[in-house]
């Protein structure tokens, strides 16, 4: 399964390897069975007049805004005899405006009891099971120990299925910057590099196999065939790396980055 490259931005040393290009989304949230946990979809953007229920979510009142919450809204679903209800539309700021959706005054008749029949869902809800390991932000994943999937069609829930994610784990080199730049830049040979009168950086794309072994190297911006190789060989020492499972499955994910030729660099990490 392909994804997306992660860029490490180890530029000079001096900037964290784990900067993205976006923001991980507020989840919305699933009740189900007295327990409440994230789900990765959003199936209200599926109801069929979303674009008009959108504009008129709280009334008069303003939600906010922000870039980890794109939509505006929070929503809460439960899931009550095996059949998916929408139970609140929270502000993405609630804990700070309290504002929610009257659902009464947007869904009329169909809202009883507080609650809405989510009969437009017919989709996958996926919510995590088990001890939280850790976070890939190549995808803004969060990594339990396990899965679930729950089944819908047309608001019925139709059948559960649950993964085991366990074999995943984190590398010390992907969470300790300093570990990981000392073990890298450690590796090159400088002493057999010529100097320069410049920085120079050569772009590497990488990733692990199921076992975490670094098994995939390649230059995706270079400089010439010295430094190329010397990246490359260097990246390929990195001891261990993360091992993500998704599904049950193993997720290799790509990443890339900068390996660094300063004289700073050569004249911290050479050996004597």
């Amino acid at each position: 399964m392909a994804a997306r490259p992660y860029l490490l931005m180890i530029l000079l040393l001096t900037i964290s390897p784990f900067k993205n290009f976006g923001t991980g989304q507020v989840p919305d949230i699933l009740i189900f069975n007295g327990d409440t946990s994230s789900i990765s979809s959003t199936p209200l953007e599926a109801f069929p007049t979303m674009d008009s229920l959108q504009k008129r979510l709280f009334g008069g009142k303003e939600g906010c805004f922000s870039t980890a919450c794109w939509r505006r809204y929070q929503a809460e679903w439960t899931i009550l005899n095996n059949q998916l209800y929408l139970t609140n539309i929270f502000s993405c700021c609630f804990h700070e405006n309290r504002i929610k959706a009257d659902l009464k005054t947007l869904f009329g008749e169909k809202c009883e009891n507080g609650k809405v029949k989510a009969s437009w869902v017919t989709e996958n809800l996926i919510t995590p099971k088990g001890k939280f390991l850790f976070y890939s932000p190549s995808d803004y994943y969060s990594v339990y120990e396990g899965q679930t999937v729950l089944v819908f069609e047309k608001g019925a829930l139709i059948e559960t299925k649950n993964y085991d994610n366990s074999k995943s784990r984190q590398s010390e080199y992907s969470k300790d910057n300093k570990k990981l730049l000392e073990h890298i830049y450690t590796q090159i040979a400088w002493n057999q590099l010529p100097k320069q009168d410049r920085t120079i950086n050569v772009f590497i794309q990488f990733s692990a196999n199921e076992q975490g072994v670094v098994d995939s190297v390649k230059v995706i911006k270079g400089h010439d065939v010295l430094f190329d190789s010397e990246a490359i060989s260097a990246v390929r020492t990195i001891p261990e790396w993360d091992v993500v499972y998704k599904l049950g499955q193993h997720q290799r994910r790509t990443w890339n980055l900068p390996i660094v030729f300063s004289e700073e660099n050569r004249q911290k990490y050479k050996k004597n």
